[in-house]
């Protein structure tokens, strides 16, 4: 029982292997699959393993290809009536059920009754163009005919040395195969029984494969290596675990898992984000079989990442297999815009995925490449392209092909690459590559027509270049390149502004190229080279010119280098200090009241007040001041002086000759007779709401806060 699921997956990949639904041809592809039906394969298949890899190969059919089944034993039997178009879940199950509809109970094994059969199916219905017919060849011994019928007579007229499978491997070598026409088989021998040397013989001469094997755990590698010849494919497998890493190379157009196994063993598979891909049908592109012996699940265009394949039921005990299908074009990669008459060019051709992958080699030998071009044509449609003349094609290392051509016409030139099946190939691809403008030759010559000169430091040159003399036969774009331009773009290099060229046949063939030079580029004469190199279209980078302009580097004076630096700092200097002026001088509080009483006439005395704060300002390096006389602030004249001190105080200085007396506070009782201020340099602190008196003036004064 061990070896249950190994057979079963050995088996299952064989039929995954020849699946035609991996080559993305043209046509459809039209299978027969022909399962021998003889009593022989209750012993060698007690499992009916070949009904079981039938039915897997049913469910990797792509929709829209063809699909039948034979049983054969002495003669073809339990055969469909036509060949199904797979489109629906039930087309599929009608197929199945074919399948298991073949017996294992013949007397005889006669290999020309299946493939006749099949050949009777593949002809009944016509082939549209583009279609492959193929057969899918399941026996598990020698060829033994019916002792009574035509091949065993043939044996016997030959005189008995000539064996009846000697006679009815040629009859299908000799008779069957050349008119089964392109018909490719697939032959597949599963005992030690089976004759190999007949059954490769049969695949090589059909451009298909034969094997044969008595380890069914060989068939894996075997059948992988068929697959890999024929589809591009990928395709790895083993033993069922718990959690099974996919990963899924870019530019695969398909991912099929099998899953081998008892019903038990459950499958789940999750995205390179994490998140489970539905097997409800409820999400496109995913087809989901559940089958008693595998489960299938087939996801088109997967992402690529790691895919995760979690294995429930114990998830061990089976065998899973892995196949990728790459989603291959055929393209043309770097196909220049623009050639000139006479200039040869190499035109590649490549098969590879969109994202650059290509085939192996392998792959790529079992199909045939051509290249065919027009040249001066005025489009590039069926017609032309009918008429077109076949171009050798070279294979190069890397799996891409290359031509070199040589036009002579003006005009379009036009191309197409197409790949057909070769030998036991699959596909079929065609590239039409974008129409390549043919121009008369382009010569460039370059001179200058005007030099740089002398030019100071941090100062800036023109110098004119001229292509009078070149051959431009279309418009092309060039960048203008140099050399030895020293520290470009630093204080102390050079620097070109100019750099995109027009050259055509109707533009001017003069040009002017500015150059910087730095504020510190060393003095003296010099030569730049520039060099004129065409980028659009591509192809003619080789036409690039250079040409040599010489220059001279003037050193700057004093003033000029120094000069604007001495202005700053001198504006600087002296904004600093009126800055100062404005910004130091003292100022009284803005809420500071002068209040004052002129007492010259002791029966009516006058009292009023001034805001000192808001009407007294500071001047250019002064202290806000106000000069004070009986009446109040006065402009000249005034018997004391106010000033703002520092924080808002308020010092005063009586006029020349004049005293200053600090009066007792009206509801202080305890205060004594009427004293003199402190003065420092003529100067005292006015205090807040002290009233002070000049005397002999009769004025008086104080100050709030507010």
């Amino acid at each position: 029982m061990k070896t249950l699921p190994r057979l079963l997956s050995s088996a299952l990949i064989a039929a995954a292997i020849f699946a035609p639904r991996l080559a993305a041809a043209d046509g459809a592809l039209r299978t027969v699959l022909v399962i021998d039906a003889s009593s022989s394969m209750r012993g060698t298949d007690p499992k009916e393993l070949r009904k079981v890899a039938a039915e897997l190969f049913v469910d990797l059919t792509r929709n829209g290809d063809e699909l039948a089944v034979v049983g054969f034993d002495g003669a073809a039997r339990d055969a469909m009536p036509t060949l199904v178009v797979v489109r629906t879940p039930d087309d599929r199950a009608r197929i199945k059920q074919a399948v298991r509809a073949v017996g294992n109970d013949g007397n005889w094994t006669d290999f020309t009754a299946g493939l006749e059969g099949a050949r009777r199916l593949l002809e009944g219905k016509p082939r549209a163009p583009g279609d492959q017919d193929l057969i899918v060849f399941l026996t598990d011994g020698r060829c033994d005919p019916d002792p009574r019928g035509p091949l065993a007579d043939a044996a016997r007229a030959a005189g008995g040395k000539t064996r009846v499978e000697q006679v009815c491997q040629t009859k299908v070598l000799d008779d069957l195969v050349p008119s089964l026409g392109k018909t490719r088989i697939y032959a597949v021998g599963l005992s030690k029984s089976a004759p190999r040397a007949f059954l490769e013989d049969l695949g090589r001469r059909t451009g298909g494969i034969g094997v044969a094997t008595d380890r069914p755990d060989e068939l894996p590698r075997l059948f992988a290596d068929i697959y890999a010849r024929l589809f591009g494919s990928r395709l790895s497998e083993g033993a069922s675990a718990p959690s099974i890493s996919v990963p899924v190379d870019e530019g695969a157009s398909s991912l099929d898992l099998v899953l081998v196994g008892p019903p038990k063993l459950g499958m789940r598979l999750f995205d390179p984000k994490g998140a489970e891909v539905s097997t409800a049908g409820d999400r496109p592109g995913v087809y989901f079989s559940d089958n008693p012996a595998y489960r299938l699940l087939r996801l088109d265009a997967p992402e690529p990442g790691a895919y995760r394949l979690d294995v429930s039921g114990g998830g061990t005990g089976g065998r899973y297999a892995v196949l990728q299908n790459l989603d291959l074009h055929l393209t043309f990669p770097g196909l220049p815009e623009v050639l000139e008459i006479g200039k040869s060019a190499t035109i590649k051709l490549r098969l590879a995925t969109p994202g650059g992958k290509a085939p192996s080699k392998t792959f790529l030998d079992r199909h045939a490449f051509s290249l065919v071009s027009v040249e001066g044509a005025n489009t590039c449609d069926d017609a032309t392209l009918a008429s077109a003349a076949p171009v050798p094609l070279r294979s190069l290392p890397d799996g891409s092909f290359e031509a070199p051509i040589t036009p002579s016409k003006k005009g379009a030139l036009c191309l197409l690459g197409r790949m057909s099946p070769g030998e036991s190939g699959v596909l079929t691809r065609e590239a039409r590559g974008a129409p390549v403008r043919v121009i008369p030759p382009i010569h460039l010559k370059a001179a200058v027509a005007a030099p740089f000169g002398a030019v100071k430091q941090d100062g800036r040159a023109v110098a004119t270049i001229s292509l009078e003399g070149s051959e431009v036969g279309e418009l092309i774009f060039a960048d203008l390149e140099h050399e030895h331009l020293e520290n470009e773009g630093n204080r102390s290099g050079m620097r070109l502004s100019d750099r995109d060229v027009e050259i055509g046949p109707a533009t001017k063939k003069q040009f002017d190229v500015t150059l910087d030079v730095g504020r510190d580029m060393p003095p003296g004469p010099r030569e730049i080279t520039l060099r004129i190199v065409p980028k659009k279209p591509q192809g003619f980078e080789d036409r690039a010119v250079s040409v040599r302009v010489p220059v001279t580097i003037v050193p700057l004076t004093f003033w000029e280098r120094h000069g604007r630096n001495i202005q700053i700092f001198l504006v600087a200097f002296f904004t600093f200090f009126l800055v100062i002026g404005l910004m130091l001088p003292a100022r009284f509080r803005r809420t500071a009241i002068l209040h004052y009483e002129d007492r010259r006439d002791p029966d009516l005395p006058r009292q009023a007040k001034f805001p000192l704060g808001a009407k007294a300002r500071a001047g250019l390096y002064r202290s806000a001041r106000v000069t004070i006389g009986p009446m109040g602030p006065v402009p000249r004249g005034g018997v004391v002086e106010l000033r703002a001190g520092p924080g808002g105080a308020v010092l005063a200085r009586p006029a020349a000759g004049k005293r200053a007396t600090e009066l007792p506070r009206d509801d202080d009782f305890s205060a004594g007779e009427p004293r003199e201020p402190r003065l420092v340099n003529g100067w005292f602190r006015v205090s807040p709401g002290v009233k002070y008196a000049i005397e002999g003036t009769g004025l008086v004064f104080w100050w709030s806060p507010r």
